[in-house]
């Protein structure tokens, strides 16, 4: 970036006029050759390149081509190559440096008024060939060619450093009519590309044309320049501020990608020492027992011992007995034991292993991020350093072209900078206000896999009273949390609007979005929402509008997918009715009520779409969880596990998780969440009265069951400095309870 602002201060310098040697060698070079130009053309662009050079690339073109340098499309003229303007600006700046050169290096060449070999004295404009010193006294003082002495160039002039482009183009003949040659040019035509006429094209070709005097021409087009070339210095901060953003964003993208992956590695080394401890812990409870057992076994067989000498005769049969089967039971007891021991280690050896893996695959993951965050800032990088080249190269010619000071060059070249100038102008001025999120990446802790079992609350732990705007018509439908501590609602304000609203964990309004359901949707405009990463959330309305929202700055990414269901046949209303996202790759998952998903990127391009089993007939909320999805189907009254394989087009059928058994009631799952533990909750429904299930990781068994508040709709779970808390959300009455989730 340093190298960017270097550049472009250059840039600022040169968009001044400013002395023909400020301008490097390179400039007069031809970038495909790599020589002096030689019947440079022009493209449209301002770069130039030798009429030979561009012929090769032109070959085979129809239409368009592109710049070499700026990959710009330029429009390929009726008469091809020709068609291109002869940049004789250019070509009048190398004759200047080659006439200077060869009056400094003193060179021996033909003269034009005597065909001798002298070192030159002097150029004759008139005659286009050098002069030795008695020819140029001869041009001085001889009648026969005194209409030459304006048009000589003299040694003298040179040597006093005084020689300029101004003073090079005055001593040049006066341009001649582009249709009369033998006559010189006394206008300039507008309407024809500034094009120099004489008197007798006014009543000809160009009669009617706006027909102006070059010098008043001349001064239009330096004062047009100079005001773009000055709107352009002063938008040069725009670029400036937009690679010190780049920087920042890199920046803040190392930083977090470094604490995350410092805080994962604490994560796993914590529960890595847990099991650890856990087996240890198996392993002396078992060397305790096995102490005891035998103490007590040689306590017992000593009492025996000493019962068999009383009654030896009596009962040494039944002693022999009783001895073999104390040894035998004692023997089963160890092996029970060794049995129970070897099993729990073999878990904790599981567990470590699933541990390790999600390590490697969080990794993994947030390493694929972190490059394809660097790939945007680098295309960003590489927008910027095209910006900088173009505004070196236009305001180079800019300040070349205004300190000759010809009328006839400001007449005809300058119009072509003001228009090269009109697309950079444009770009310069974009603005990237998203930018900022690009460090935006996914920060879920680590699963607590060593956690055997979750305790919920016997009671509400807190009520709190949301204080968004609710109208007659309001109605909260989604719920989530973020790793920043906030909490996400979303829902219907009108019938005409949806809303998004960011609150803290008192209920205070944060940000608050209301979004119009779009046109063409006679759907109640139901809002839902699901975390996607530390900083956004992902939301989808019953009218499809799918959208990303930024929960810091307000801003959201909008995209309607009503189109995506144009191709699957059903009956009745097809409506987008829950989603969830997979964090770890940014993925956006879309249920339907035609079972099926669509499946969206963090920047909602489509992926692909998954059709759900048949029994599946309604999801009405979903969640993936441990690479399966968990869909509350409220058709069937059912929840069901499906595959998320990315191979295959359609979902395959896992398991249906077990259904709630109290009050005789057919009970409905209604919402879904899952803690950081990995442990599954849903809210079923039934006549009125509503009940929280508690399920293992894998969803198969029912492990709790208890009642909740009347009216609630949806729940999440939320990290706090206390632990992890089940937030339950009411539909109409703006309030979320909350119950403690306390591992064991």
């Amino acid at each position: 970036m340093q190298e960017y602002r270097k550049r472009l201060n250059f840039a600022t310098k040169m968009a001044c006029p400013s002395p023909w040697k400020d301008i490097e060698d390179k400039f007069f070079e031809c970038s495909i050759c790599l020589d002096l130009f030689k019947e440079p053309k022009l493209l449209p662009c301002l770069h130039r390149f030798c009429k030979p050079c561009l012929e090769p690339i032109l070959e085979g073109q129809v239409g368009t081509f592109e710049c070499p340098l700026c990959k710009d499309v330029c429009n390929i003229p009726n008469n091809r190559i020709d068609g291109f303007k002869t940049d004789f600006h250019m070509k009048s700046m190398l004759q200047f440096i080659q006439l200077q050169k060869t009056f400094e290096n003193e060179e021996v060449r033909v003269c034009a008024g005597c065909s001798k070999k002298l070192k030159v004295t002097a150029y004759c404009f008139k005659c286009k060939d050098f002069l030795c010193v008695q020819c140029y006294q001869f041009h001085s003082t001889n009648k026969m060619v005194a209409d030459h002495r304006g048009n000589v160039l003299a040694l003298k002039d040179v040597e006093g450093k005084s020689l300029t482009l101004e003073k090079l183009a005055s001593l040049k003949e006066a341009l001649r009519c582009h249709v009369h040659t033998e006559f010189k040019a006394q206008l300039c035509c507008c309407t024809c590309g500034n094009l120099p006429v004489c008197v007798t094209c006014t009543y000809g070709k160009h009669k009617g044309h706006d027909l102006q005097d070059v010098a008043n021409v001349s001064k239009e087009e330096r004062e047009r320049l100079q005001k773009r070339l000055e709107e352009l210095v002063k938008r040069k901060e725009n670029v400036t501020s937009l690679t010190d953003k780049i920087n920042k964003v890199n920046a803040e993208l190392t930083s977090i990608v470094a604490d995350t992956k410092r805080k994962w590695k604490s994560q796993y080394e914590s529960q890595t020492r847990e099991l650890q401890n856990e087996k240890e812990k198996g392993k002396r409870k078992f060397h305790r027992f096995k102490t005891v057992l035998e103490e007590r076994s040689r306590k017992e067989l000593k009492e025996l011992e000493t019962e068999m000498e009383e009654k030896i005769r009596e009962i040494k049969e039944n002693y022999d007995r009783m001895i073999k089967i104390k040894i035998r039971e004692s023997k089963e007891k160890e092996e029970t034991k060794r049995n129970e021991l070897e099993k729990r280690e073999l878990k904790i050896d599981e567990t470590m292993n699933k541990l390790d893996a999600v390590m490697n695959e969080r990794n993994k993951t947030i390493e694929e991020q972190q490059q394809r965050k660097l790939r945007e800032t680098q295309n960003l990088s590489d927008l910027c350093n095209q910006w900088v080249n173009k505004f070196e190269n236009m305001s180079t010619i800019a300040s070349s072209v205004l300190e000759s000071r010809n009328h006839w060059t400001d007449a005809q070249c300058i119009p072509d900078i003001r228009a090269a100038s009109e697309p950079l102008v444009e770009d310069i001025m974009k603005d990237f206000p998203e930018m900022e999120s690009i460090s935006d990446i996914t920060m879920d802790d680590l699963p607590m896999l060593c956690i055997d079992k979750v305790n919920i609350s016997d009671n509400v732990e807190s009520v709190v009273d949301f204080d968004v705007i609710k109208g007659i018509l309001f109605c909260l439908r989604g719920i989530t949390s973020t790793c920043s501590g906030n909490i996400v609602i979303s829902g219907r304000l009108s019938s005409d609007h949806s809303f998004i609203t960011v609150i803290n964990r008192q209920g205070r309004q944060i940000r608050q979005n209301k979004i119009d359901k779009g046109k063409g949707s006679s759907l109640q405009p139901f809002r839902y929402c699901a975390a996607l990463s530390r900083d956004k959330i992902a939301s989808i309305c019953r009218s499809n509008q799918l959208v990303v929202y930024n929960i810091h700055g307000g801003s959201l990414t909008q995209k309607n997918i009503t189109s995506f269901f144009g191709d699957i046949k059903t009956v009745g209303e097809k409506y987008a009715s829950c989603i969830t996202t997979d964090t770890i790759r940014g993925h956006i998952i879309v249920g339907t009520s035609i079972g099926s998903l669509f499946i969206f990127d963090e920047e909602l391009k489509f992926i692909r779409a998954l059709k759900l089993p048949e029994v599946i007939k309604r999801s009405r909320d979903i969640l993936y969880h441990q690479g399966v999805l968990l869909i509350c189907d409220e058709k069937n009254r059912c929840a069901y596990a499906v595959t998320m394989d990315t191979a295959k087009t359609g979902a395959e059928l896992l398991y249906k998780l077990p259904i709630p058994a109290i009050d005789g009631g057919t009970w409905c799952p209604w919402s879904i969440c899952v803690d950081r533990a990995g442990f599954v909750y849903i809210l079923w429904y039934s006549a009125g009265k509503y009940i929280i299930t508690q399920y293992s990781q894998d969803g198969q068994q029912l492990l709790t069951t208890k009642r909740t508040e009347d009216t609630v709709w949806c729940m999440t779970t939320l990290m706090t400095e206390e632990g992890e808390k089940l937030l339950v959300a009411t539909s109409y009455a703006g309030t979320i309870f909350s119950y403690g989730l306390t591992p064991e």
